[in-house]
Protein backbone atom coordinates (compact mmCIF):
# COMPACT_ATOMS: atom_id res chain seq x y z
CA UNK A 1 0.00 0.00 0.00
CA UNK A 2 2.38 2.07 1.00
CA UNK A 3 4.38 1.50 -2.78
CA UNK A 4 1.49 2.99 -4.69
CA UNK A 5 0.37 5.36 -2.61
CA UNK A 6 4.59 6.39 -3.52
CA UNK A 7 3.44 5.99 -7.06
CA UNK A 8 0.02 7.91 -7.54
CA UNK A 9 2.29 11.31 -5.46
CA UNK A 10 4.88 10.55 -8.07
CA UNK A 11 2.22 10.60 -10.96
CA UNK A 12 0.70 13.68 -9.28
CA UNK A 13 3.68 15.43 -8.98
CA UNK A 14 4.83 15.07 -12.74
CA UNK A 15 1.33 15.81 -14.46
CA UNK A 16 1.09 18.32 -16.61
CA UNK A 17 -0.74 19.48 -19.73
CA UNK A 18 0.59 21.17 -22.75
CA UNK A 19 -1.69 23.05 -25.30
CA UNK A 20 -0.98 23.57 -28.95
CA UNK A 21 -3.29 26.17 -30.93
CA UNK A 22 -3.40 25.76 -34.66
CA UNK A 23 -5.64 28.37 -36.54
CA UNK A 24 -7.64 26.58 -39.42
CA UNK A 25 -9.30 29.52 -41.56
CA UNK A 26 -11.09 31.14 -38.18
CA UNK A 27 -11.23 28.25 -35.97
CA UNK A 28 -8.89 27.59 -33.32
CA UNK A 29 -8.13 23.90 -32.75
CA UNK A 30 -6.56 23.03 -29.59
CA UNK A 31 -4.07 19.87 -29.22
CA UNK A 32 -4.04 19.50 -25.63
CA UNK A 33 -1.07 16.90 -24.41
CA UNK A 34 -1.90 15.49 -21.12
CA UNK A 35 1.45 14.08 -19.58
CA UNK A 36 1.28 12.03 -16.00
CA UNK A 37 4.92 11.14 -16.23
CA UNK A 38 6.11 7.74 -18.18
CA UNK A 39 3.93 5.14 -19.48
CA UNK A 40 1.50 4.49 -22.68
CA UNK A 41 0.85 7.13 -25.30
CA UNK A 42 -3.02 7.91 -26.08
CA UNK A 43 -4.88 9.65 -28.68
CA UNK A 44 -7.57 11.01 -28.92
CA UNK A 45 -9.30 12.37 -31.98
CA UNK A 46 -12.58 12.52 -31.62
CA UNK A 47 -13.81 14.98 -29.12
CA UNK A 48 -17.69 13.79 -29.03
CA UNK A 49 -16.22 10.24 -27.95
CA UNK A 50 -16.26 11.12 -23.82
CA UNK A 51 -16.23 8.05 -22.78
CA UNK A 52 -12.93 7.51 -24.97
CA UNK A 53 -11.26 10.24 -23.30
CA UNK A 54 -12.61 9.76 -19.70
CA UNK A 55 -11.08 5.90 -19.80
CA UNK A 56 -7.73 7.13 -21.38
CA UNK A 57 -7.37 9.78 -19.45
CA UNK A 58 -8.47 7.24 -15.64
CA UNK A 59 -5.50 4.89 -16.78
CA UNK A 60 -2.93 7.60 -17.17
CA UNK A 61 -3.94 8.97 -13.35
CA UNK A 62 -3.89 5.51 -12.15
CA UNK A 63 -1.14 4.33 -14.31
CA UNK A 64 0.92 7.04 -15.83
CA UNK A 65 1.85 7.88 -19.13
CA UNK A 66 0.02 10.63 -21.70
CA UNK A 67 -3.43 11.31 -23.54
CA UNK A 68 -3.22 13.83 -26.55
CA UNK A 69 -6.72 15.29 -27.49
CA UNK A 70 -8.18 17.76 -29.59
CA UNK A 71 -10.76 20.58 -28.29
CA UNK A 72 -12.75 22.37 -30.91
CA UNK A 73 -16.72 22.79 -31.20
CA UNK A 74 -17.41 19.21 -28.87
CA UNK A 75 -18.33 17.62 -32.56
CA UNK A 76 -17.25 14.38 -34.55
CA UNK A 77 -15.82 16.59 -36.95
CA UNK A 78 -13.84 20.05 -37.05
CA UNK A 79 -15.51 22.93 -38.95
CA UNK A 80 -13.83 26.12 -40.08
CA UNK A 81 -14.30 29.06 -42.82
CA UNK A 82 -11.78 29.81 -45.66
CA UNK A 83 -11.94 32.55 -47.99
CA UNK A 84 -15.59 33.05 -46.87
CA UNK A 85 -16.13 29.15 -47.69
CA UNK A 86 -17.48 26.42 -45.35
CA UNK A 87 -15.02 23.23 -44.81
CA UNK A 88 -15.83 20.45 -42.71
CA UNK A 89 -13.37 17.39 -42.10
CA UNK A 90 -13.17 14.13 -40.12
CA UNK A 91 -9.80 14.63 -37.96
CA UNK A 92 -9.14 11.08 -38.32
CA UNK A 93 -8.68 11.35 -41.64
CA UNK A 94 -6.28 14.25 -42.17
CA UNK A 95 -2.98 12.01 -41.98
CA UNK A 96 -2.62 11.75 -46.06
CA UNK A 97 -2.87 13.96 -48.70
CA UNK A 98 -5.51 11.69 -49.75
CA UNK A 99 -7.42 11.03 -46.76
CA UNK A 100 -7.66 15.08 -46.53
CA UNK A 101 -9.15 15.57 -49.99
CA UNK A 102 -11.42 12.68 -49.50
CA UNK A 103 -13.16 14.07 -46.04
CA UNK A 104 -13.42 17.27 -47.66
CA UNK A 105 -15.00 16.47 -49.97
CA UNK A 106 -17.05 13.58 -48.63
CA UNK A 107 -18.89 16.66 -46.02
CA UNK A 108 -19.05 19.50 -48.77
CA UNK A 109 -16.51 21.57 -50.54
CA UNK A 110 -12.73 20.69 -51.20
CA UNK A 111 -10.23 23.25 -52.39
CA UNK A 112 -6.31 22.99 -52.56
CA UNK A 113 -6.46 25.63 -50.24
CA UNK A 114 -8.29 24.12 -47.93
CA UNK A 115 -6.37 20.72 -47.75
CA UNK A 116 -2.66 22.82 -47.23
CA UNK A 117 -4.32 23.91 -43.88
CA UNK A 118 -5.72 21.00 -42.92
CA UNK A 119 -2.44 19.39 -43.41
CA UNK A 120 -1.01 22.24 -41.13
CA UNK A 121 -3.00 20.12 -38.15
CA UNK A 122 -2.27 16.84 -39.32
CA UNK A 123 1.55 17.99 -39.32
CA UNK A 124 1.39 19.22 -35.77
CA UNK A 125 -0.51 16.16 -34.56
CA UNK A 126 2.56 14.26 -36.42
CA UNK A 127 5.17 16.61 -35.11
CA UNK A 128 4.51 15.59 -31.24
CA UNK A 129 3.29 11.86 -31.09
CA UNK A 130 5.54 10.02 -29.30
CA UNK A 131 8.56 7.39 -30.04
CA UNK A 132 7.08 3.92 -29.12
CA UNK A 133 3.52 2.15 -29.01
CA UNK A 134 0.44 4.82 -29.98
CA UNK A 135 -2.71 3.47 -28.40
CA UNK A 136 -5.98 5.49 -30.41
CA UNK A 137 -8.89 5.29 -28.20
CA UNK A 138 -12.67 5.89 -30.06
CA UNK A 139 -16.38 5.14 -29.46
CA UNK A 140 -18.70 3.69 -32.11
CA UNK A 141 -22.22 3.89 -33.40
CA UNK A 142 -22.49 2.13 -36.20
CA UNK A 143 -18.32 0.62 -36.81
CA UNK A 144 -17.70 -2.34 -35.05
CA UNK A 145 -15.59 -5.70 -35.91
CA UNK A 146 -18.66 -6.95 -38.33
CA UNK A 147 -17.42 -4.41 -40.92
CA UNK A 148 -14.52 -6.72 -41.44
CA UNK A 149 -16.38 -10.06 -41.84
CA UNK A 150 -16.13 -11.64 -45.26
CA UNK A 151 -18.99 -10.04 -47.70
CA UNK A 152 -18.56 -6.56 -45.18
CA UNK A 153 -17.31 -3.18 -46.67
CA UNK A 154 -13.51 -3.48 -44.87
CA UNK A 155 -13.04 -7.00 -44.86
CA UNK A 156 -10.26 -6.87 -47.36
CA UNK A 157 -8.41 -4.20 -44.67
CA UNK A 158 -8.05 -6.84 -42.67
CA UNK A 159 -5.62 -9.47 -42.66
CA UNK A 160 -6.99 -11.76 -39.73
CA UNK A 161 -9.71 -11.57 -37.28
CA UNK A 162 -11.09 -12.92 -34.11
CA UNK A 163 -14.23 -13.00 -32.66
CA UNK A 164 -14.97 -13.93 -29.24
CA UNK A 165 -18.62 -14.64 -29.00
CA UNK A 166 -18.69 -13.87 -25.18
CA UNK A 167 -17.29 -9.76 -25.96
CA UNK A 168 -19.59 -7.17 -26.89
CA UNK A 169 -18.88 -6.75 -30.89
CA UNK A 170 -18.30 -2.80 -30.45
CA UNK A 171 -15.77 -3.40 -27.91
CA UNK A 172 -12.43 -4.89 -30.28
CA UNK A 173 -8.64 -3.86 -31.25
CA UNK A 174 -7.60 -3.16 -34.67
CA UNK A 175 -3.48 -3.45 -34.43
CA UNK A 176 -0.75 -3.24 -36.81
CA UNK A 177 1.40 -6.17 -35.40
CA UNK A 178 0.62 -9.95 -35.47
CA UNK A 179 2.14 -10.44 -32.19
CA UNK A 180 -0.18 -8.12 -30.70
CA UNK A 181 -3.26 -9.50 -32.34
CA UNK A 182 -2.07 -12.78 -31.40
CA UNK A 183 -1.89 -11.78 -27.66
CA UNK A 184 -4.95 -10.32 -27.98
CA UNK A 185 -6.48 -13.05 -29.22
CA UNK A 186 -5.23 -15.47 -26.98
CA UNK A 187 -6.46 -13.50 -24.16
CA UNK A 188 -9.96 -13.59 -25.79
CA UNK A 189 -10.50 -9.85 -26.96
CA UNK A 190 -12.07 -9.11 -30.42
CA UNK A 191 -9.15 -8.13 -32.58
CA UNK A 192 -8.18 -7.16 -36.02
CA UNK A 193 -5.19 -6.87 -37.70
CA UNK A 194 -4.87 -4.75 -40.16
CA UNK A 195 -3.99 -5.59 -43.79
CA UNK A 196 -0.89 -4.34 -45.05
CA UNK A 197 -2.48 -3.10 -48.46
CA UNK A 198 -5.24 -1.14 -45.85
CA UNK A 199 -7.14 1.51 -48.15
CA UNK A 200 -5.24 4.61 -47.23
CA UNK A 201 -8.07 6.81 -45.85
CA UNK A 202 -5.95 8.97 -44.17
CA UNK A 203 -6.53 8.01 -41.08
CA UNK A 204 -4.05 6.82 -38.18
CA UNK A 205 -4.10 3.50 -38.70
CA UNK A 206 -2.78 3.31 -42.06
CA UNK A 207 -0.72 6.49 -41.31
CA UNK A 208 1.26 4.45 -38.51
CA UNK A 209 0.91 0.83 -40.44
CA UNK A 210 4.72 0.49 -40.14
CA UNK A 211 4.93 0.92 -36.27
CA UNK A 212 3.39 -0.56 -33.35
CA UNK A 213 -0.19 0.91 -33.57
CA UNK A 214 -3.13 -0.21 -31.40
CA UNK A 215 -6.71 1.07 -31.52
CA UNK A 216 -8.83 0.66 -29.02
CA UNK A 217 -12.68 0.79 -30.01
CA UNK A 218 -15.55 0.67 -27.69
CA UNK A 219 -19.39 1.59 -27.56
CA UNK A 220 -20.39 4.67 -26.14
CA UNK A 221 -21.08 4.23 -22.49
CA UNK A 222 -18.73 0.85 -22.05
CA UNK A 223 -16.39 2.81 -19.79
CA UNK A 224 -15.31 -0.06 -17.46
CA UNK A 225 -14.57 -2.57 -20.52
CA UNK A 226 -12.78 0.40 -22.56
CA UNK A 227 -10.62 1.26 -19.21
CA UNK A 228 -9.90 -2.71 -18.81
CA UNK A 229 -8.99 -3.13 -22.85
CA UNK A 230 -6.72 -0.10 -22.49
CA UNK A 231 -4.87 -1.53 -19.67
CA UNK A 232 -4.36 -4.41 -21.76
CA UNK A 233 -3.61 -2.47 -25.11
Amino acid sequence: MKNCGLLLLMLLLTSCATKYVVKLGDTPVVIEQIQHGPGKAFVHLHQNETTALRAAKQVVRSQGGSVITLIHSGQRNIVFHLNHQRYEFDPNRIFSDTGIKKTLKSFGHYSPAALLEVKILANRLKSILPEGKIIAVHNNNDYSIKEYLPGKNLHSDAKALHLDNKRYYRNFYLVTRFGEYQRLKNLHYNAVLQAANATDDGSLSVYLAHRDYVNVEAGYGQLFDQIDMLKWA
